[in-house]
């Protein structure tokens, strides 16, 4: 029999693929794809196998040891890891690690628990509970804690609440008053916690029938296209994906669908839930690694026809895919900024579906320049809801000049903004309050030398937390004990807090009005795995009157009975010195208006300003994304910024200050002189967060019309460019801030 070798990448710093011997046993067996163990040095390590031969240059070629997992990539997936080395300048070793789950590639399985329920009435069960009280007293007790549960119980838990043994719980189920079966926890949270009547879909108007037979056609014909549905906030959209994936199943296909936040996440899956009997996969960063696991057996093989999940799940290893949809296709948590590949999510969804012949529908109430751009030059069929579903109406938006209101309040809220609250809690209705600030106060310092309590191992001002007493960094995690006394001048009267966060709004909202119950969302408050899901839970069953909280709660979330909206300040935002800041002050503000008054209450907005007459506030006052695009479009083409150029941002750390700069200039020298005058190569400038976990930070920008010549480049130089271990070069393509 003739040998067979493997290029294997392995999960190391060796970027190279190295050739190992397919073993005569496996040769029937092995495919590109798989995970395999192989020797390396003394011990055996995991790797991918990129391509299979017949022979190899190398002399001693050792063995295969074994297969760790049939399958981990599609050709498609195998495909774009190919592209994504290339184009974000990195490693098969890296991209590979990025697309397939840690759990996977270490083996973990996802543990099951006894699950009890039973198929017995209320009536009956109470029945056979007065029965066991005089024959079994231990039965009875394991039947009396079961019935204080809505659906069922797992098997650890009842034990461990009815204080009793398994052995009356094994009675139950030999007696078939109990049954059984295996489930996993994420099963068993919507179990315990939702009940999904189906529903049926909704008439849709004439923009949104007009939408969907545009979508419905790319599906039907396997056409590969991407549509931007851009539609005004509460316009249905969700509706249209709804029926989209309807028709995606009928043609025998998968969906994947695609969410900017996990806090999304519970929403769209009882949405979905709801509609589709077919079993659906969850992917986000807080699932546990089994959990991982289990969605990704279940999607490779088929089993899942939805999957659902942020950023990774662009890295699904769908079979048969038909349809992605990108919801909030504006938001930049679709891009991976802080490790190499730093990839876009958007941008993959629509260089996969170009390999299927698949639909991609990107989707936004306030769309990404490039992308509207791209629509209105028909490279994206463009669809348009002007309309809110169920004839809502848009949210009055009023904006209050805080340099007046200031004087008069004496705080942050407006008097405008309290009366409007107090209006709504007297009817019962609900109030969002946003701030995208956390924390009480957001600096202190020392009024007698000026001193500022600042992160030793960031360039940035400490927060105050009053709760706990402490003062943290949220750059790095760094927390101190609040102390009194300055440091500085050792004196403990002149301690001055400056600044609100979200935890100060709450506390400040309490005390006015002491009645209102409140909910706060922000990073503090969402630790926790299922924290996001609880609250937004508890908000949309009217537990509380207010929520008050950071951008987590403004990206397409539906609460029917929040009438108003107020935004506490965004001004910071504008005055970043990067060439987005107006897109994502516009954006945000358009996003947060849009959870007003989305039933059949009316809504009103009210947005605390110190820049009253800014334009892009009030382009966002009168929801005129068109002329906000109009004004946006001539801004970029003056300067060169994309959608007219690519950037690429090579970031250089360290902690030598002087080395991570002197490098920089090396490095940017070298750049010159290997690319032509067609490139813009910005000077070297330290990043927007010079000092970031003890490491110096400096950048340059390079930008282009067309940047693949200068990704070639850069990635031969990288190789070349000799450097000091103690700097570190980052490179971040189609970066979405040039600031930070």
């Amino acid at each position: 029999m003739s040998k067979k070798y493997a290029s294997i990448v392995l999960e190391t710093n060796i970027e190279k693929p190295l050739d190992y011997l397919v073993p005569s046993e496996l040769i029937d067996e092995i495919k590109e794809g798989m995970l395999v163990e192989v020797p390396l040095r003394n011990s055996y390590k995991k790797g991918y196998i990129v391509s299979l031969k017949d022979h190899t240059d190398i002399g001693k070629v050792l063995p295969i040891k074994r297969i760790a997992k049939n399958e981990v990539l599609t050709e498609d997936l195998f495909k774009l890891a190919i592209f994504m080395q290339r184009y974000y300048v990195s490693s098969m070793s890296k991209v590979l690690r990025c697309m397939i789950p840690t759990s996977v590639r270490k083996e973990i399985n996802i543990k099951s628990l006894t699950y009890l329920y039973s198929n017995k009435s209320k009536k009956d069960l109470l029945k056979i509970l007065n029965t066991l009280m005089k024959k079994n007293p231990s039965q009875a007790k394991a039947l009396e804690y079961f019935l204080k549960e809505k659906n069922g119980i797992f098997l650890k838990e009842l034990i461990k609440t009815a204080k009793i043994s398994k052995a009356p719980i094994d009675s139950l189920i030999a007696k078939n008053i109990f049954k059984t079966k295996k489930l996993i926890q994420d099963e068993i949270d919507f179990l315990s916690t939702c009940e999904f009547f189906k529903s049926k879909p909704k008439v849709l108007n004439d923009e949104q029938k007009a939408s969907f037979e545009k979508i419905k056609n790319s599906i039907k014909n396997e056409k590969f296209e991407t549509h931007l549905l851009y539609g005004v906030t509460g316009s249905g959209k969700t509706e249209i994906f709804l029926q989209a994936i309807e028709e995606t199943l009928k043609q025998e296909k998968c969906a994947l669908m695609l969410v900017p936040e996990i806090s999304l996440t519970p929403q769209t899956i009882e949405r979905f839930k709801k509609r589709f009997d077919e079993h659906i996969a969850v992917i986000h960063h807080k699932k546990s690694s089994g959990e991982k696991s289990k969605a990704f057996d279940d999607i490779i093989s088929g089993k899942a026809k939805i999957v659902i999940g942020a950023r990774s799940a662009i890295f699904a290893p769908i079979k048969n895919l038909g349809l992605i949809i990108i919801d909030e296709e504006h938001d930049n948590s679709y891009k991976q900024s802080e490790e190499s590949p730093t990839y876009n999510a958007k941008h993959l969804a629509i260089v996969r579906a170009s390999y299927l012949n698949a639909t991609v529908v990107l989707a936004s109430a306030t769309p990404s320049i490039e992308s509207f751009y791209n629509a209105k030059n028909k490279k994206y069929v463009l669809s348009t809801l002007t309309k809110r579903a169920n004839n809502a109406n848009l949210p009055k938006i009023t904006i209050v000049d805080m340099k007046i209101e200031r004087e008069k309040s004496k705080s942050f809220f407006s008097f405008t903004l309290l009366n409007a609250i107090e209006k709504r809690l007297e009817k019962g209705e609900q109030v969002i309050l946003f701030l995208n600030r956390r924390g009480y106060h957001t600096s202190v310092s020392c009024l007698n030398c000026s001193y500022t309590f600042k992160c030793p191992h960031c360039d940035i001002s400490l927060t105050f937390h009053k709760n706990e007493q402490y003062m943290a960094c949220h750059l790095c995690g760094y927390l101190t004990k609040y102390i009194k006394t300055c440091p500085d001048c050792k004196k403990n009267d002149f301690i001055k807090f400056k600044g609100v966060g979200t935890e100060n709004v709450e506390a400040s909202i309490r005390n006015i009005f002491p009645k209102a119950k409140t909910i706060r969302i922000d990073r503090d408050t969402t630790i926790k795995k299922t924290s996001h899901e609880t609250l937004l839970k508890q908000f949309r069953s009217a537990k509380a009157d207010i929520l008050i909280g950071t951008q987590m709660i403004v990206k397409g979330l539906h609460f029917p009975n929040v009438t108003l909206v107020g935004v506490l300040n965004t001004d910071s935002a504008l005055n970043i010195p990067d060439f987005r800041s107006s897109e994502n002050v516009f954006s945000l503000l358009t996003q947060v208006s849009g959870r007003a008054g989305r039933d059949s209450l009316s809504g009103e907005v009210i947005i605390q300003t110190y820049m009253p007459d800014s334009e892009i506030i009030n382009l966002a006052k009168n929801q005129d994304y068109l002329s906000f695009f109009d004004m946006e479009i001539q801004n970029r083409k003056l300067f060169l910024y994309p959608p007219f150029s690519n950037i690429l941002k090579i970031v250089f750390t360290s902690k030598d200050e002087d080395l991570a700069k002197k490098t920089g200039s090396e490095f940017r020298q070298k750049v010159i002189e290997n690319l032509t005058s067609d490139f813009t190569i910005h000077p070297i400038i330290p990043s927007g967060r010079a000092k970031v976990k003890d490491f110096y930070r400096f950048q340059f920008l390079i930008r282009a019309k067309n940047i693949l010549p200068a990704l070639k480049e850069i990635n031969i130089l990288k190789n070349q460019f000799k450097t000091s271990s103690k700097v570190s070069i980052f490179i971040d393509v189609d970066p979405v801030n040039t600031y930070f």
